[in-house]
């Protein structure tokens, strides 16, 4: 019997059974032939033999939803970053650069994506814009013909998130036909589900939605393994309640362990890894943490030959000191040895697609354009404010409260913890200023044209003066991230490919938004993760109360609400 490898001496990780057994491994073409218990008999030949010396060979990662953006990096610099840390393949929703840039922008990530020792899957966006164009401008509309002509695209397998939850279940017709496209074109449909239970969240899922990644709870656990859905636990959702709540399920094959959003920080030092580590530390038996990132991924996605150490499976896997000892030993993607000892054997030296036409960063800012809607008038107002709930999360409340103003600009006081919010469409058709409470913040500005889902332009300060300065200087990036005060810019990003993306390596990357975060802590942001926290306050599906460039958005009426509260006399 010939091989190209041959694994001897080796611990294998049996992920249907959750055991590892001593055995021998040989793999041709790129795929498992023979996986075996014991010693190799006589007569095996292979071109290569290597003796693991008692080594764990477990599956490579699989993660089932991610947003490849979120790292802030092309597709090339972001398989240098993970593949080190074990993860082999990932299905990918390029929403961000789909609203920014619309289908040629979905086609640019797609063709970005090819030919990498990193498999990346592709889920179409099916939310651009993430609710509406009468909420949200985007460059693109996408409807049914979107779909059915993206799924013909190598790599594409799903429909992403089908965030607008409320269109669905709504009057949001385009939103249907999109989803009927997707089945009819035999996709996997992708769910965004926070708020829904009960009936709405049957009829919800009676349109095809196959899963659920946002932050969940025992009971919503429960309702949704019921309900068929596969659950997504992200890095918030890993508890040791929601451990033990998984533990309590007779079957626990549809709990699937996903990133979905990860900064290019918390890539230095591991990927899908982190979130197996943080399952097992939350009470999750490893094996069973393993078979949730690598068996239970694969089955849900319908890739019947990944994840898993068996005879006809990809040879795609990791030789591990331990079972969670990552980075691994070895990275093998296809057979062949790509990254060890947590870094790449090679750079990957592929050339970028070149971008496509989008519409460019807005320009030319100054101290007036941050005026709030009061007509330019002074005295005192009732406002409505959009409110961070606590430091470690995104979640927001409407509530109002007594501004005052002069010549249309808010008078902040030292302890009032508000600030200013403005969201600028990219080909500045539109725009909204309101108040945000809770960033901390006490002087300067934050702007980003990385602003989910739609990446307008995104400033929130408590200086117009710096607003307007930290808003040209993303326009000199041609897109990035800006810090800045009355004086002058102290941080910055520039993220070159689409406003969205860098291709510098994660090290570099990494360490320009630990200046930018840094520098946002030293004007008062004291959230935990500052960046993505104030990114995510233009998100319009977001709970409960968001900016877009049209208005402050009530996410779960779909309604938009004017800056000002509907009493009379209300500027006096």
């Amino acid at each position: 019997m010939e091989f190209d490898l041959l694994l001897v001496n080796a611990r294998i990780a049996d992920v249907f059974r959750y055991r590892l057994f001593d055995g021998w491994i040989g793999i041709r073409d790129g795929r498992f032939i023979a996986v075996e218990a014991g010693s190799a008999p006589p007569g095996i030949h292979a071109a290569e033999t290597r003796d693991l010396a008692g080594r764990i060979v477990m599956p490579g990662l699989i993660d089932s939803h991610l947003h490849i953006e979120s790292s802030l990096l092309t597709p090339r610099r972001f398989a240098e970053a993970v593949l080190p840390y074990g993860t082999t393949t990932i299905l990918s929703d390029p929403h961000e650069v789909g609203n920014v840039a619309g289908e040629k922008g979905v086609k640019w990530m797609i063709a970005a994506s090819q030919d990498l020792p990193l498999r990346i899957y592709h889920s179409i966006p099916s939310c651009v814009p993430a609710t509406s164009p009468e909420i949200e401008w985007t460059h693109e509309v996408f409807d049914a013909a979107t779909i059915r002509r993206l799924a013909r695209q190598p790599s594409v397998i799903a429909l992403g998130e089908v965030m607008d939850y409320r269109g669905l279940l709504g009057p949001n017709e385009r939103l249907r036909a999109i989803v009927r496209t997707a089945r009819e074109n035999n996709l996997l449909i992708e769910g965004h589900i926070p708020t829904l239970a009960g009936i709405e969240l049957s009829q919800y899922l009676a349109h095809g939605i196959s899963s659920d990644h946002t932050l969940t709870f025992a009971e919503k656990i429960q309702e949704q393994i019921s309900k068929g859905l596969a659950v997504m636990l992200q890095t918030k959702s890993v508890t040791p309640e929601n451990m033990a709540a998984v533990a309590q399920l007779p079957d626990r094959s549809r709990i699937i362990l996903i990133t979905d959003d990860i900064e290019p920080s918390l890539l230095i030092d591991g990927h899908l890894s982190r979130i197996v580590a943080l399952a097992i530390n939350c009470g999750m038996p490893p094996l069973e943490a393993i078979a949730a990132a690598t068996i239970r991924p694969a089955r849900y996605l319908g890739l019947r030959d990944h994840g898993a150490i068996a005879p006809g499976c990809l040879a795609d896997f990791l030789v591990m000191d331990d079972i969670a000892a990552f980075p691994p030993a070895q990275v093998f993607v296809d057979g062949q040895r790509v990254a060890g000892a947590g870094a790449m054997d090679r750079a990957i030296m592929r050339e970028n697609p070149a971008q496509p036409d989008y519409p460019g960063i807005p320009a030319s800012f100054a101290a007036d354009d941050f005026k709030l809607d009061s007509k330019g008038a002074s005295g005192s107002a009732r406002a409505q404010v959009v409110a961070l709930q606590d430091r470690h999360s995104t979640l927001t409340q409407l509530e109002e409260t007594a501004v005052c103003l002069q010549d249309g600009h808010a008078l902040f006081q030292a302890d009032d913890g508000l600030a200013l919010a403005s969201v600028i469409a990219r080909d500045k058709s539109a725009r909204t200023v309101g108040l945000i409470a809770n960033t901390g913040l006490r002087q300067g500005a934050f702007a980003s044209s990385v602003a989910h889902d739609c990446h307008n332009l995104l400033v929130i300060g408590r200086s117009p003066e710096a607003m307007a300065v930290a808003a040209n200087a993303v326009h000199a990036l041609d897109g990035g991230v800006a810090v800045a005060t009355r004086e002058g810019v102290i941080a910055s990003l520039p993220l070159p490919y689409f406003g969205l993306l860098s291709d510098e390596p994660v090290a570099a990357v990494a360490s320009g938004l630990a200046a930018v975060e840094d520098a946002m802590r030293r004007i008062g942001a004291h959230q935990t993760r500052p960046f993505l926290t104030f990114s995510i306050m233009s998100l319009s599906v977001s709970p409960y109360a968001k900016f877009t460039d049209k208005g402050i958005v009530d996410t779960e009426s779909r309604q938009l609400i004017q800056p000002f509260c509907p009493v009379d006399e209300t500027v006096l």
